[in-house]
């Protein structure tokens, strides 16, 4: 049993304490005022009824599982966040790098919904944030939340630091689901500032993961005038000062198409360079020539409907016994202001 709130959390809190105030102020009047014999009972009613209401919308809820279709197709998904990422140069300068890797995941997960998804994601280190899962709201959560990384912590950039990770997982994939069908995506700029790096090359090694895949893209983002970038300090402005190069001027990221088209060839998969502006369809990458087998799979997910029925039920009969309880005070009070409009002549007394 789950509890998803009908209204904010306040509101139930505001609620429950004038509720407890108005309860405490009908004892306190019954016990002092000289209250008429059934006054305790009407309290009791009365406070069952005001007790219900915040549980009800408190909205209790259970959770469910359901048969949902999940395909073999694997997607990985190789997401460069490096400082780089935030330049400026996607759609006219209308938005960053990451803006365009937004949208173009949420195609990839759109063009495959029944598939596994797994995010390996990319900075100063290589770390898997996502396991393989075909739970389509925790990648759509992840895409929601991919901003670059913390500017203070980066450690300059390299598409070949993932390249470990990506084979380690690939290969045990593999291994253990040989029918399956993996995908891999890399969506990256390939700028390279690590130090050693030589620009527009890749490891070799990448040619390895070929052998773990049935299809791909690599997706490449900026422009060949580049763009600059603010620093992302972590609290979500987005009026940061522009990163700084050596010299002190506001440092420009230059896409270094190359090594992209370097990294495509070994993987076996085609590159595509993504500018946010006359760009082709995307289903360029996404309609792939690769087949999958659909099963059935239980997954648990939050039910949409309340189960308030049971508190609804009891509440409806406090409310008919309350309606009840007033109608035969309101005859009873009647009766007693009859009687007493009455003559002694009417009431059968002396003339």
């Amino acid at each position: 049993m789950t509890f998803v709130p009908m209204v904010p959390v306040a509101v139930i809190v505001l609620l429950v304490v004038a509720y407890a105030v108005l309860l405490w102020l009908g004892a306190r009047w019954i016990r002092h005022g000289g209250a008429e014999p059934g006054a305790w009972r009407r309290w009791w009613r009365r406070g069952a009824l005001a007790a219900l209401v915040p549980v009800i919308l408190a909205g209790p809820s259970v959770e469910l599982k359901e048969k949902v279709p999940v395909s073999s197709i694997e997607v990985y998904l190789v997401v460069d966040r490096t400082g780089s990422m935030a330049a400026q140069d996607w759609d006219g300068g209308k938005g960053t790098r990451l803006d365009g890797v937004r949208a173009d995941l949420t195609a990839i997960r759109d063009a495959y919904a029944d598939a596994r998804f797994s995010v390996i994601a990319l900075d100063s280190t290589a770390a898997r944030e996502l396991p393989l899962t075909s739970d389509v709201e925790a990648l759509t959560t992840w895409i929601a939340n991919l901003t670059p990384e913390i500017s203070s912590r980066s450690s300059g950039s390299s598409v070949d630091r993932a390249l470990p990770l990506v084979t380690q997982i690939l290969s045990d994939a593999k291994e253990h689901r040989p029918g399956g069908s993996r995908i891999l995506y890399v969506l990256s700029d390939g700028e390279s500032t690590e130090d050693g790096a030589t620009p527009g090359t890749i490891n070799p090694s990448w040619s390895t993961v070929a052998g773990y895949i049935q299809g791909g893209a690599v997706l490449g983002y900026g422009t060949k005038e580049g763009g600059t970038m603010r620093q992302n300090t972590g609290t979500g402005a987005t009026d940061a000062p522009l990163i700084q190069d050596p010299s002190g001027k506001d440092a420009v990221s230059v896409p270094d198409t190359q090594a992209l088209s370097a990294l495509a060839s070994a993987l076996g998969v085609t590159y595509i360079q993504r500018t946010g502006t006359n760009d082709e369809p995307t289903s360029k990458f996404t309609d792939l020539n690769v087949e999958g087998k659909t099963t059935e799979e239980d997954r648990t997910r939050r039910s949409s409907r309340y189960v308030v029925w049971p508190l609804g039920v009891v509440a409806a009969g406090l409310l008919i016994w309350e309606v009840g309880s007033l109608g035969r005070a309101d005859v009873a009070a009647r009766r007693l202001v009859s009687r007493s409009s009455l003559t002694p002549t009417q009431t059968g007394g002396r003339r």
